[in-house]
This record gives C-alpha cells, sequence and structure tokens, in this order.
C-alpha cells in the first residue's frame, strides 16, 4: 500500500481546495508546498473580485482561512520543495530536494507560476538590491523614493496602485500601445497624481553598482532611447509555470502549462494538473478554486476505481 492516496503539489487556492475534497472523501491526502500554504495569496494585499466578499478580502487572510478550513477536514501539510514525480505506474512517487520520497495512488500537480523575468542587463545582478517581484512583501524600503513598475496588466497595476501609498512616484512601464488592466484599476491610475504611465516603452537596462539608479528604456515606435532615475524596480510581466521538472512526466503545451481536459486530468492516468500551471488557465483566484474542486472529484473517481 503506498504512503498516501493522494499527494498533492503546491498550496496556493487550487491544491487547499482539491485537499479539501478529497479529505472530505475520507482519502489520505498530503500536501507539499515549498514557499507559504496560501500560494501567492499571502502576497497580495486586497482581492476584490472574489465573490463572496463584497468590500474585498486581504489575500493572505482569504489563504489563511483555506488552509484552516483544509485541515479541519484531515488534509496533512509539510514544507517541502517537489523536484522528481515518476507517475507510470498505479504506485506513483514524488521525491523532494531533501532526498524524502512519498508514494501515492494519484497526484494533483497544482505548483502555480512564478514571475517572469525582464531578462535585461542588471536585472540579476540587483535582485533585492532594489529589484523585487513583490510590492507587499519588499515595498516598505522604498519610502518616500521613486519607483518603476515594470507590467499594465492587473498584477502590475495592482502593484503599483500599493507601491504608491508608500513611495514619491511609481512609474508604470508597459511595452504595449496601452495598458491592459482591468477598467477600473486603469481608473485609479489616472486618478492617482503619484502614478505615471509609460506605454510603448520597454525596459533595455537596469543601471545600479550596488543598488538600483536607474532604467534604461526604449521606445517601441521611435526607438528613441531614455534614462529614468529610480530607486528600485518592480517586475511584473507575466508568469511562467513551475514545470521544469515534469518534462517528460506529462505533457506540457508550448508555454511550459500542464495539457489536461475539462475534469484537470493529464493523459496519464492517475496525475492531475490545476490553478495556473494547467493548459489555458485564466489565472485567477476564483478560477483556481474550480480547478481544485474538478481535480479533486476526478481524483476521488480515479481512487475508486482502485479500490
Amino acid at each position: 500500500m503506498p504512503d498516501w492516496d493522494a499527494v498533492i503539489i503546491g498550496g496556493g487556492p487550487a491544491g487547499l481546495t482539491a485537499g479539501l475534497y478529497l479529505c472530505r472523501g475520507n482519502w489520505r491526502t498530503l500536501l507539499l508546498e515549498k514557499a507559504a500554504y496560501g500560494g501567492y495569496l499571502m502576497n497580495t494585499e486586497m482581492i476584490e473580485n472574489y465573490p463572496g466578499f463584497p468590500e474585498g478580502v486581504i489575500g493572505a487572510m482569504l489563504g489563511m482561512d483555506m488552509m484552516k478550513q483544509a485541515k479541519n477536514y484531515g488534509l496533512e501539510l509539510k514544507m517541502a520543495n517537489v523536484n522528481t514525480v515518476q507517475g507510470s505506474s498505479s504506485n506513483k512517487w514524488v521525491t523532494c530536494a531533501d532526498g524524502t520520497t512519498y508514494t501515492t495512488s494519484a497526484i494533483i500537480i497544482a505548483g502555480g507560476s512564478v514571475p517572469k523575468k525582464l531578462g535585461v542587463p542588471g536585472e540579476e545582478q540587483l535582485r533585492d538590491r532594489g529589484v523585487i517581484n513583490c510590492a507587499f512583501c519588499d515595498g516598505g524600503q522604498f519610502f518616500e523614493q521613486e519607483v518603476a513598475v515594470c507590467g499594465g496588466g492587473d498584477s502590475g497595476i495592482t502593484e503599483a496602485l500599493y507601491l504608491a501609498k508608500i513611495a514619491s512616484k511609481v512609474i508604470v512601464i508597459e511595452a504595449m500601445p496601452q495598458l491592459n488592466a482591468t477598467g477600473i484599476l486603469q481608473d485609479r491610475v489616472a486618478e492617482n497624481p503619484k502614478i505615471e504611465v509609460r506605454t510603448g516603452t520597454t525596459v533595455s537596462e537596469i543601471v545600479g553598482e550596488n543598488h538600483v539608479e536607474a532604467v534604461n528604456v526604449v521606445k517601441e515606435k521611435s526607438g528613441e532611447q531614455e534614462t529614468i532615475k529610480v530607486d528600485g524596480v518592480l517586475v511584473h510581466i507575466g508568469l511562467d509555470p513551475n514545470t521544469d521538472y515534469l518534462e517528460g512526466v506529462v505533457p506540457l503545451d508550448s508555454q511550459g502549462q500542464i495539457v489536461v481536459n475539462e475534469w484537470m486530468e493529464t493523459e496519464v492516468p492517475g496525475i492531475f494538473a490545476a490553478g495556473d500551471i494547467r493548459s489555458d488557465s485564466p489565472r485567477q483566484v476564483s478560477a483556481a478554486v474550480g480547478d481544485g474542486a474538478a481535480a479533486g472529484m476526478a481524483a476521488q473517481r480515479y481512487l475508486q476505481q482502485l479500490t
């Protein structure tokens, strides 16, 4: 008999919801999370588009409540960084970076995504020396300073609005001709005198010796170059799925996301994927919760067939 009926990789909304469903079905379920239970929710100041919270909800509070609810039904949680999955037989293996291996009948992969990098000179050299990915986590260091935010989508604009409460000025830099954030977020940016928006502009270099001092930018249409003095750079231009360790284990699409059907099933029997990590994910909290519910139900059906 394997150690667990199901192992879930990733403790964000999708993984916690899947765990809740499995444990309510009395299946022995282990959830492995490498960073923080609740996932990206824990770094989000306020979520305004999750149903049931008319005034919005603090991300960390929602994440903690999801975790508590799943634990109340028996979900086992462990901090671990999974680096190997073996899924070719009915008995599957999940191995962690510390060498610990868990055997299981079913695996749900809900490991989410990581922020994309700009890939420009200075980005890696100045990481954590003015280059950050999370305003809620690291924005406090920029009190009354000037910060550039790279990315004009919902995530980037949300970060810019939060930083505007701390910094003296926030410059949003977006490569597209216009912002693509939700209309209400764009309205808030337009009303905030501390936020400047530069569209059709890309960052070509982050400049600094021991700390960020400026960004070099290029205007897309004219090719005109400019140096903008800033004290920090927040990068939020999109997300890459955490699937490097899964190549050859389950099919991945051209974006590196896991290919699944409508029940979050992969081609490999007994392996499921849910949340931001699966193909065509809209990358919304509510969608991740729905994915987790579908994966949890599908995993139960699979486990019942094995008994």
